[in-house]
């Protein structure tokens, strides 16, 4: 079972997914559509425009999130919506608990994370104090207690599918890749800070760290990021 697709109708009264943290705001605003329907729903951050459907009254919807450090993204509804059936509003509302929006329908948003998900590297140091000597990771490629290693950080990307199974939709994540569009058909979903990083570790002399840069010595596979077409290389 799979939602219907519709056409989005537009309201005659003006109406306004690494884990996340909801907060449906209790700001809502008046709706006078009769039967069931999510409305539109968009946020904005750095990365671009969002848009997503809601089985929701409230003005704003927020989510709070982990994306190198703890942000917040904030939908704002809009005056748009979809009749959906009593069939319908499960996914939705499985939609809205995970924290999910379709990746086809927000491409470029997600483009735009591949496109600022950009390999770097790290030094490894050493340092000593009563305890003993440790090591530890740091991005001072001239440090003077930098051992000689590095690591190149990767970021992989990670959609979602939602099943209808027993009854219920299960929340299923796919393989991390390269790039998103090898994955986008099979797993439509998404969240907003959907990667991972990976490392490898490569040794080199004190002295050569100095002019070492992340293209000298990465192996791993890049996006296409010369190409933001949608399907310049999904199934």
């Amino acid at each position: 079972m799979k939602p219907k697709v519709r056409k989005i109708y537009r309201s005659i009264i003006a109406l306004l997914t690494i884990p996340f943290i909801l907060t449906g705001c209790s700001d809502r605003e008046k709706c006078d559509i009769d039967g069931l329907h999510v409305h539109k729903y968009v946020g904005t951050n750095n990365r671009g425009t969002v848009t997503n459907y809601y089985n929701s009254e409230d003005k704003y919807i927020g989510y709070h999130y982990e994306d190198g450090s703890y942000k917040a993204f904030h939908y704002e509804r809009t005056d748009e919506y979809i009749p959906i059936t009593k069939e319908d509003e499960s996914f939705y509302k499985t939609m809205y608990e995970q924290a999910l929006f379709n990746g086809k329908d927000n491409w470029d948003y997600l483009f735009n994370i591949m496109k600022a998900k950009k390999d770097y590297l790290e030094y490894e140091y050493e340092y000593s104090n009563e305890d003993g000597t440790f090591y530890d990771w740091h991005r001072d490629k001239n440090h003077y207690w930098n051992t000689g290693k590095v690591r190149v950080n990767h970021y992989r990307f990670c959609g979602h599918r939602l099943t209808y199974k027993n009854g219920k939709w299960v929340n299923e994540r796919s393989p991390f890749v390269d790039d998103i569009r090898d994955i986008i058909d099979e797993y439509p979903y998404f969240e907003l800070d959907c990667y991972k990083v990976v490392h490898k570790d490569y040794k080199f002399k004190k002295k050569e760290l100095a002019n070492l840069k992340v293209s000298d010595v990465s192996e791993f596979k890049k996006p296409d990021l010369d190409n933001s077409e949608l399907y310049s290389n999904s199934k």
